[in-house]
């Protein structure tokens, strides 16, 4: 496991570099230990996920066997964490950034639990009905927004791509995110 002081540097750097700055990176290790590392905070943010999970598939859910929900969402949860770096991996050596992967990893990883801070809230309010639904729906597409900007910060810093370049990893991210989500869900 990851010692505490670590955790909470790592955070902080997660923290500074949601405020756009790159020295948050200093925060992070960014070691090839340190991105393995970087995976606590998949364990960090699995309540968190399940929550999401509840939301997300709403009524679906209720429809499911509880075995079978936690059986699917825990492998889809496990195959999001391990795909995206996975694949990264490669396209690092693509992309002639492979020396940076490690601190990338880092930092993608990190940022995860600032961007579910981000992103939970929305949703949690969004389906209270304390708004319309359009109001709900804005506030997430808002968080998403800002989620992605982050995510895109954070891939052009860590890995020094260009700022088109980071948009596609982005955009590669999230429709492999998709991909995964949708398939998991047509299992229930």
């Amino acid at each position: 496991m990851v010692p505490l002081r670590d955790v909470v540097s790592s955070l902080y750097g997660a923290y500074r570099l949601a405020h756009f700055d790159a020295k948050g990176m200093d925060f992070l290790d960014r070691t090839a230990l340190g991105a393995l590392r970087s995976f606590s905070a998949a364990v960090i943010l699995a309540p968190a996920y399940l929550v999401l999970m509840l939301f997300r598939l709403g009524d679906d859910a209720a429809n499911a066997s509880l075995s079978n929900f936690l059986v699917v969402e825990s492998i889809a949860y496990v195959i999001s964490w391990a795909a995206y770096p996975l694949i990264m991996d490669d396209l690092s050596r693509m992309l002639d950034c492979s020396d940076r992967y490690p601190a990338f990893i880092s930092a993608y990883n990190w940022t995860s639990v600032l961007q579910m801070l981000i992103y939970l809230p929305a949703i949690a309010i969004s389906e209270s009905g304390v708004f319309v639904p359009a109001m709900g729906e804005a506030l997430v597409f808002a968080a998403t927004i800002a989620v992605l900007a982050y995510q895109w910060f954070v891939t052009q810093t860590a890995l020094g791509v260009s700022s088109f370049t980071a948009a596609g990893l982005v955009i590669f991210d999230m429709a492999l995110s998709m991909f995964i989500s949708g398939a998991a869900d047509s299992m229930l």
